[in-house]
């Protein structure tokens, strides 16, 4: 474990002081700081400017050190600009990427037909299009084991990182079990040994895994260290964040006005297949847990008539809010959908889902605010 003063020395290295009685988030931060320093060059600004992306809604001064201090290093070793970092800087400080990667000169068009993949990636792409149509978790388990086994046989000289994530954005929707999901997280983890260059967002996503399906804890390796103290301090940020949000019959929820209450806060869209197949259960046990202190607030960023629309073919009785301008999608880093996070009675968030949830896995959720 690091001590306080090797956190701080490694924070004013990277530029990014800050007072020893900060607030929990300025205490998260410098822990990002130092795992992030501890991570491959290159990596190490990945890190950064996700922590700024996450921070800047809720502290954009403290957001700004994050973008200045990788600035700083990108000015002195360009060569480290990866991709993602790249992408990352343009949203975050665009006049300064600009000077600093100025676009390429532009050229005739060279798009064409997009490149057949291997035969032995094509077959497992094939048979995970196929996850969705199986009509139990059962089913949809045992082929992530049987797809997981295609991945690792894949020839050396394959990348295994990009089949393998695909995968984990599919074994997280509903309940596939303990052994599909840590056969995935071990695959995942497998591959980026073996392609220690991969981007953080990789690193982030086993970190996920791990942190939120609540797995076996994978061997300490310096990347997915920084990935979950960036994951800490977008928990921590969401706490600080609350929310105000309006309903469709113009009833405004506050995070503040709620305790007393267990608040289950979802996010999700009507275009959203396992938004849709997980609503169904979230009525079920808002019916059963109202009476003891159960809020279910299902937020939309989509425009009202669209949200209107589709409730009106349905017989759902918890809020529907509005989050038009993604005020609070933003603060709350969603990128993808279903997300619920679940608050105590006190206000603190106690659990979350980084997918659909059926009624026995909202249930184990419901057991961290004591409701059961």
């Amino acid at each position: 474990m690091f001590s306080f003063r090797i956190l701080a020395a490694a924070f004013l290295l990277a530029g990014l002081t800050l007072a020893a009685d900060g607030t929990a988030i300025e205490q998260t931060a410098r822990l990002v700081e130092a795992k992030a320093a501890q991570a491959p060059k290159g990596q190490d600004v990945e890190f950064r400017l996700m922590a700024a992306q996450m921070l800047r809604p809720h502290n954009p001064a403290l957001a700004q050190k994050f973008v200045d201090a990788s600035l700083r290093e990108l000015r002195a070793h360009k060569e480290l600009a990866t991709p993602a970092a790249r992408g990352a800087l343009a949203a975050l400080a665009p006049t300064e990427a600009a000077a600093m990667f100025p676009p390429p000169p532009a050229t005739a068009s060279t798009a064409g037909a997009r490149p057949v993949p291997p035969a032995e990636l094509a077959a497992i792409q094939t048979k995970m299009g196929q996850m969705r149509k199986l009509p139990t978790d059962e089913d949809r388990a045992r082929l992530v084991l049987e797809i997981v086994a295609d991945i690792r046989a894949l020839p050396p000289a394959m990348s295994k990182v990009g089949p393998i994530s695909g995968l984990a954005n599919l074994v997280t929707e509903g309940d596939l079990g303990k052994e599909a999901l840590n056969a995935v997280a071990s695959t995942l983890a497998l591959a980026l040994r073996e392609n220690p260059g991969s981007p953080a967002f990789n690193y982030v996503e086993l970190a996920k895994l791990i942190r939120y399906e609540h797995l076996t804890p994978l061997p300490a390796d310096p990347s997915l260290d920084a990935a979950t103290a960036l994951l800490v301090l977008h928990d921590e940020v969401v706490q600080a964040s609350g929310f105000t949000l309006t309903a469709l019959d113009g009833k405004t929820y506050t995070l503040d006005g709620l305790r007393g209450k267990v608040v289950l806060l979802n996010f999700w869209a009507t275009w959203c297949p396992p938004c849709r197949r997980e609503m169904p259960d979230m009525e079920k046990l808002y019916q059963r847990f109202s009476s003891k202190g159960l809020v279910v607030l299902a937020v939309s960023d989509e425009k009202r008539e669209t949200v209107e629309e589709f409730l009106a073919k349905q017989n759902y009785t918890f809020p529907v809010l509005l989050d038009a301008g993604r005020t609070v999608n933003t603060a709350f880093g969603i990128e993808g959908i279903p997300n619920s996070f679940l608050f105590d009675r006190n206000g603190k968030l106690v659990a979350q889902s980084i997918d659909m949830r059926t009624e026995r896995q909202f249930l184990e959720m419901f057991k961290a605010a004591g409701l059961e």
